[in-house]
């Protein structure tokens, strides 16, 4: 995706890639692009307040856009994309994280259907610009859970259920932290429980020594195989 940032005092474009500028230029130059000055005038015409941030960007169909950030007259900031051909806004919408119902409610009630263990959480945004969380829940029985929640309500999007290893429950941790033991005395610093290109899920443990020295470990989740052994970085 090309990004390229623009300087609001001048109105200019400020490339981070001198080709991209160039074309911008080009494009404004031919009329097949909206000047930036012309874009924030109608901007401010219809949403009063104070330009943050403006970039140029392209959708997803390979239209430019003019992404812009304002804060309106209500202290609310909005993020408004503006077709930059035709200098129709496509959307605003509001940007506070105030919106968004705090995470903690969230895993909870997930914990609650679902018992186990949060793996992972990121909060991003769907192909319908909603802001979700994407979270990745362990069950206590081994599967994986990689669920979507809307972030304003709460509602799972996706339940997107799958086993490790072709629906093979994963070892618990604790026994194969035992196994380990034996050939790789030390303390453990940190375990993560990851997956591979091709699906498979594995446990990356990384042991401290008695000499100080770190090791990596990773051992797959289904059988306790240990397929890679190196010095942590």
């Amino acid at each position: 995706m090309l990004r390229t940032a623009l300087f609001l005092a001048l109105y200019t474009l400020a490339p981070a890639q001198a080709g991209e500028h160039d074309a911008i230029r080009r494009a404004v130059e031919a009329g097949e692009i909206r000047p930036l000055a012309e874009i924030l005038a109608t901007v401010q015409a219809r949403y009063p307040g104070r330009i943050l941030d403006v970039e140029i960007d392209r959708s997803r169909d390979g239209r430019r856009v003019y992404d812009i950030e304002l804060l309106d007259a209500d202290g609310r900031k909005l993020e408004i994309s503006v077709d930059a051909a035709s200098g129709a806004v496509i959307e605003p919408r509001a940007t506070d994280d105030d919106a968004l119902l705090p995470l903690a409610p969230i895993l909870r009630t997930l914990l609650a259907a679902h018992p186990g263990k949060i793996l992972d959480v990121e909060l991003e945004r769907d192909r319908d610009d909603r802001a979700i969380y994407e979270i990745e829940l362990l069950t206590v029985d081994g599967r994986t859970l990689e669920l979507v929640v809307d972030a304003r309500d709460g509602r799972v999007l996706d339940d997107g259920s799958h086993g490790p290893a072709g629906g093979e429950p994963v070892r618990p941790l604790p026994d194969v932290l035992d196994a380990l033991a034996a050939h790789h005395p030390g303390t453990i610093v940190e375990v993560e429980l990851e997956r591979d290109r091709q699906g498979r899920r594995y446990y990356e443990i990384d042991i401290r020594g008695a000499d100080g020295r770190t090791v990596e470990l990773r051992v797959d989740a289904v059988t306790g195989e240990i397929l890679h052994e190196g010095e942590a970085d």
